[in-house]
């Protein structure tokens, strides 16, 4: 096996010669996902968040690499965050080791400028772990959903359906008798329509929602790409409810919707997702993620309430190993340090903590 290397990539634009390379190698990884997109990063550039981007070459062949976000704060206890990933041939152990112990001495090489003293990584792999990630320890927060629920697009959509439970059938034939429509809408502007009807919806649900700016952050970064895109049931000029649709590479991804009071008895969230499924078959997508299922019901589970619903549309369980991080010992002293000297001895550790979470979604 050829010596692999590595190289910081700087501020690479999606549309370019190489940005394209770079996406397609995101796109056909199944560990990997929109997060760790060029167009994802433009999104996290608009809201303040600074990215890190590390590229894995073999014989000047592009072959894997991850983008990692950071905190703003230079104070030594930042985190490099790489949220579905890294970009990995993770059926290769060989290539594994060399690139993670790559990723990882070059990310401690630049610890000090970026304020670090960590890198959290979250492929999207089944357990068990990896060997290659021994070094690695479990992370105290994920940056996906652990578990989730993957309906497979491929089969035609009476093949769908018919995988459904009975209740998800029914309620989505109800829906369509009752004469509820759906509109899907690529443009960015549509954001504003979107935020209106998910504020009404996280008061009367008591979820909560991310302001404004982030939505029109994401949607400016992802639409124009069409990469993401709002759904929105329709009746009789009422709009009870929406929902945002990621499409990249072969998946789609259900990342926010919400319905309000109004008909809820016409089961318009049903057809919001069967009309979403749709879309995103037919925009080539062969698996559908429903980004977050609590299989077991625990009514302590952050997606308990919506697991329910969720599972009429039927589908597979799909368990994570969850988010692991990697400490660089000789800066996590000095970190610790620095946080109890800016904060005072009592509040020292508390400060350090909050430091290690970064907004990456």
């Amino acid at each position: 096996m050829s010596d692999i290397e590595i190289r910081v990539l700087d501020n690479l634009d999606p549309i370019s010669e190489f940005g394209q390379k770079w996406e397609s190698l995101v796109q056909v990884n199944p560990a990997s996902g929109f997060m760790q997109s060029l167009y994802w990063t433009q999104a996290k550039k608009l809201q303040g968040l600074p990215s890190f981007h590390l590229g894995l070459f073999q014989e000047s062949n592009l072959i894997g690499g991850a983008i990692f976000y950071t905190s703003q704060k230079r104070n030594g206890a930042g985190l490099l965050i790489a949220p579905e990933g890294p970009v990995l041939s993770w059926g290769n152990e060989l290539v594994v080791e060399q690139s993670l112990r790559l990723l990882m001495d070059t990310a401690q090489f630049h610890a000090n400028e970026l304020g670090i003293m960590a890198m959290r990584i979250e492929p999207r792999l089944a357990p068990p772990l990896p060997n290659a990630l021994r070094e690695f320890g479990r992370a105290p927060v994920d940056l996906i959903p652990q578990e989730t629920l993957y309906i497979d697009l491929s089969p035609d959509e009476d093949s769908i359906l018919a995988k459904m439970k009975h209740k998800g059938r029914y309620n989505i034939k109800l829906a369509q008798r009752e004469g509820v429509t759906v509109h899907q809408d690529k443009t960015a502007q549509a954001v504003y329509r979107f935020h209106s009807i998910m504020r009404e919806a996280s008061a009367r649900n008591d979820f909560p929602l991310e302001p404004l700016s982030f939505f029109e952050h994401l949607a400016t970064a992802l639409c124009p790409a069409g990469h993401a895109s709002f759904f929105f049931s329709e009746h009789e000029g009422d709009t009870p409810g929406t929902l945002l649709l990621i499409t990249y590479g072969s998946r789609a991804t259900y990342l926010y919707g919400g319905i309000t009071n109004i008909k809820r008895n016409l089961m318009g969230g049903y057809a919001l997702q069967w009309e979403a499924m749709r879309a995103a078959k037919e925009a080539g997508c062969d698996t559908y993620d429903f980004y977050g299922f609590d299989p077991f019901r625990d009514p302590n589970h952050q997606y308990a309430r919506f697991s329910q619903f969720k599972d009429q549309f039927g589908g597979d369980v799909v368990r994570f190993i969850g988010a692991h991080d990697y400490y660089f010992l000789d800066n996590l002293a000095d970190a610790f340090i620095k946080v109890i000297n800016e904060s005072g001895v009592n509040s020292g550790k508390g400060n350090l903590n909050a430091n290690l979470v970064a907004t990456v979604r």
